[in-house]
């Protein structure tokens, strides 16, 4: 007989219409013997990827869907995954599904649709109950209101868009023993019924680089040691390096490429390789290297970068290590490539057309709560206090950039701006909050326990500045899409979730210092 298992779950990926994180739904699942559960996001499947890998690595079986206006679809296999996809790369500008679409898909009998909204399958947006009020602040947030006004609203409005979630705090997922009481029959045969047809698959799949073009169809080693023999001959020809030096180089060419080897990433190499090129066969100026990509001597021998790795002791492990490659899993290398912001739209228009029009596109980003902001916007909901001391509060607030290393070192759950703030920044925030034997005192201890509970929630969307995913398949068939402002499709997943389905992210940084320096060299001559 089907156990009750949590079904119609709502995230963070929502954007304010949802406060789960997916590894706190998972967690409360693995705590309470749950062995299935379901992720539905409204109008989207961002959250997918994250929730596939922490459930895959807890021992839950994944059920992945989307929530819609009235209902919500799950994918039972591998082809169902591929239809929902395309249902949800089917939102129009308004929101809206194609119906036609979707009722042609679900009579391939891949996916399960689910009208029913309370009983059995009781849709969630929080894990404890305890998060109801943190929920109602995002939902307030959305709207751009304080909380008094949303409530104001639900209490006496009542076609009050989100009025359930202020009236009750019972969108939460229960413990196992509450779960034994929700028996509604309907209810119970939806979840026997996806329990019964639900397979055995993932989402998750290592690199999937689509094959670089060599020149006269050598394997993708073959030309890159060769593109690698001919960077050495110009190099040595440039310096009087004895045996001893040549074989310091020798070494370190032997040892990266055998890590390379093993990860399978001659491609990789290539493509990127390909693209600079292109930047300078068009007398356009790229940068010399950014950050650990500097300490390849591969990458400098090709021309990715202009800097001697070895002359300047940088070093290779930085950039890629054999430990990134692993048990099936490969971790693909970053190589951020700085390239002239007027140039930047060419250079992907040359990489659609080296690997295909449907397989080349940018990505989304998903805005944070975060520090300074989460602090401004639960103030400003819950009215805590006014705009110039909110002012005087978040200049004592760091950059999280500017204490990146320092939040790495912090427990997981207790990573936070706001709470490293507190703990090791300014003492002028004890005048507004302090933390004491795990306990948060002082007039705005409210605003700042709040705050750092909502800090890392998701709250907008917009478009990648650099990121260009390229594919081995069209993307419209295996990444769910949308559309930017000027109605160009992009992948609808971050960079990472993009990297977890297989495919391959590249940064194009538009860098307007290379725009100047191009300026002054065309009106110079020099």
């Amino acid at each position: 007989m089907t156990e009750w298992f949590p079904l119609h779950n709502r995230t963070h990926y929502s954007l304010l219409k949802g406060f789960s994180k997916p590894e706190e739904l998972v967690r409360k699942c693995v705590d309470n013997g749950y062995k299935l559960c379901g992720i539905a996001d409204f109008k989207s499947l961002a959250g997918t990827v994250a929730f596939s890998k922490k459930c895959e690595s807890k021992g839950v079986k994944p059920i992945l869907g989307c929530s819609f206006d009235t209902y919500q679809l799950y994918a039972l296999n591998t082809a169902g995954w591929n239809e929902l996809i395309k249902v949800v790369s089917s939102i129009d500008v308004e929101g809206n599904e194609s119906a036609v679409l979707r009722d042609e898909l679900l009579a391939n009998g891949n996916m399960i649709r689910v009208d029913k909204q309370d009983g059995a399958v009781k849709k969630t947006c929080y894990v404890d109950q305890s998060q109801a009020e943190l929920h109602r602040i995002l939902l307030a947030s959305e709207m751009k209101a304080t909380l008094r006004k949303a409530k104001k609203l639900a209490a006496g409005d009542e076609d009050f868009w989100c009025k359930e979630f202020f009236l009750t705090d019972d969108y939460y997922v229960p413990d196992k023993d509450e779960s034994a009481t929700i028996s509604d029959p309907e209810g119970m045969a939806i979840l026997q019924e996806i329990e019964s047809k639900i397979e055995d698959y993932s989402i998750l799949s290592p690199p999937m680089l689509p094959t670089f073009p060599t020149p006269n169809g050598e394997t993708e080693e073959e030309y890159l040691k060769e593109m690698c023999r001919e960077g050495w001959k110009k190099f040595v020809n440039g310096h009087n390096f004895d045996n001893e030096k040549k074989q310091v180089y020798l070494d370190r060419f032997k040892k990266e490429f055998g890590v390379i080897e093993k990860a399978n990433l001659f491609g990789y190499f290539l493509i990127v390789q390909d693209i600079m090129n292109y930047a300078k066969k068009n007398n356009w100026m790229t940068g010399p290297g950014r950050g650990s990509a500097a300490g390849c001597l591969i990458s400098y021998l090709i021309g990715i970068t202009q800097i001697d790795p070895i002359e300047y002791d940088l070093i290779f492990e930085r950039f890629f290590n054999a430990g990134r490659s692993s048990d099936g899993h490969v971790s693909l290398p970053d190589i951020d490539m700085d390239l002239p912001k007027r140039c930047r739209q060419n250079i992907v228009d040359y990489v659609k057309g080296q690997y295909g029009e449907d397989r080349v596109c940018q990505m989304i980003t998903l805005g944070r709560l975060q520090g300074r902001g989460a602090i401004k916007e639960v103030a400003r909901v819950t009215e805590a206090c006014h705009h110039a001391e909110v002012n005087e509060i978040t200049k004592y607030i760091p950059d999280e950039a500017d204490i990146a290393d320092e939040l790495q070192v912090m427990d997981e759950e207790d990573r936070s701006i706001i709470r490293w703030a507190l703990e090791f920044g300014n003492k002028n925030l004890k005048d507004f909050c302090y933390i004491e034997d795990g306990e948060f005192h002082g007039p705005h201890a409210e605003l700042f326990k709040t705050a750092i509970e909502i800090e890392g929630t998701f709250k907008s969307q917009g478009k990648h500045a650099a990121g260009v995913v390229i594919s081995q398949e069209p993307l419209q068939d295996v990444c769910p899409m949308t559309r930017d402002k000027e109605g160009n499709p992009i992948a609808a997943l971050e960079m990472s979730g993009l990297e977890d389905l297989g495919h391959v992210k590249f940064d194009f940084l538009s860098i307007n210092f290379l725009d100047k320096t191009m300026m002054v060299k065309e009106l110079t001559g020099v």
